[in-house]
C-alpha cells in the first residue's frame, strides 16, 4: 500500500490527479526526479515515463543525501524518499536541507518514514561520530567513539531488511518531520491520512502515512 500511495500522491503533485503510471501524459518525460532507493516495483515503470533515475547508497548510480554534489542543486522537479530518511547518520536536518536543495523552486517532495504522532523524535545514538557495526555472538553491535573522545556500544539495535545502511537511526515524531521540512524551507506540508479507495489506499492507523512537501 506504501508504494501505491507514493505513486497517488507524486501523481496529484505532478498532474493534479491520481493517474496510474502508465497513465502519466506523454510530455511529463520532461519532468526529472530522482528516487531514494526505490523499489523496482515501481521505479522501471517510473523510468519509463518520466525523466527519473532511481539512486542507490551502496552502488551506482548513487547519491549520498548528506553529500549532495553541486550539480545536483535546483535540478529536480520531483524527489521520492520513501523509508530512507529514519536511516541517515545524524545530523538528519541537514539531508532535510539538501532534499530542499535539489529540487527546483515549487518542487514536489514525496516522503514516507516511520514516525509517532506524539512526543519528540527518539535519536538512538545522538552522539554518533566515529562507528562501526561488529558481529558479536550472532548479534550486531554498533561500537563509537564520540566527537569527544568517548567510547559507546550499543546493541538490541533495529534494522529494516538487514545490516548496514539499513540500521535503525531513529523513530521521527510528527511534530519533529513538520519541524525539519518547515526549517529546511519547505512548504505545502501535507499529512495525507486520507484513503483513496480507488486506488487500493486505506490507513488503519494515524502514524507512518505519506507526506509531500513544496520547495
Amino acid at each position: 500500500m506504501r508504494y501505491r500511495a507514493v505513486i497517488h500522491h507524486l501523481s496529484l503533485g505532478l498532474f493534479g490527479r491520481s493517474l496510474c503510471i502508465d497513465e502519466f501524459p506523454e510530455d511529463a518525460r520532461r519532468l526529472a526526479g530522482i528516487g531514494m532507493s526505490d523499489s523496482d516495483k515501481y521505479a522501471r515503470r517510473l523510468a519509463k515515463r518520466l525523466a527519473y533515475t532511481n539512486t542507490y547508497y551502496h552502488r551506482e548510480p548513487r547519491f549520498d543525501i548528506q553529500n549532495v554534489p553541486a550539480e545536483y542543486e535546483r535540478r529536480f522537479a520531483f524527489v521520492i524518499s520513501s523509508d530512507v530518511l529514519e536511516h541517515v547518520a545524524p545530523p538528519v536536518d541537514h539531508a532535510f536541507r539538501n532534499l530542499h536543495r535539489v529540487l527546483i523552486p515549487s518542487g514536489m517532495l514525496v516522503l514516507t518514514v516511520p514516525f509517532a504522532t506524539e512526543g519528540d523524535t527518539v535519536e538512538h545514538f545522538p552522539d554518533l561520530f566515529d562507528y562501526r557495526l561488529a558481529k558479536q555472538n550472532d548479534r550486531y553491535v554498533l561500537h563509537n567513539t564520540t566527537s569527544d573522545g568517548r567510547l559507546q556500544a550499543f546493541d538490541g539495535l533495529c534494522f529494516h531488511g538487514g545490516p548496514g545502511s539499513t540500521l535503525e537511526m531513529r523513530l521521527f515524531s510528527e511534530s519533529a518531520l513538520r519541524k525539519h521540512l518547515s526549517e529546511a524551507g519547505f512548504s505545502n506540508i501535507s499529512i495525507h491520512r486520507e484513503p483513496a479507495f480507488e486506488r487500493g489506499i486505506f490507513w488503519n492507523a494515524p502514524w507512518s502515512v505519506p507526506i509531500t512537501a513544496t520547495a
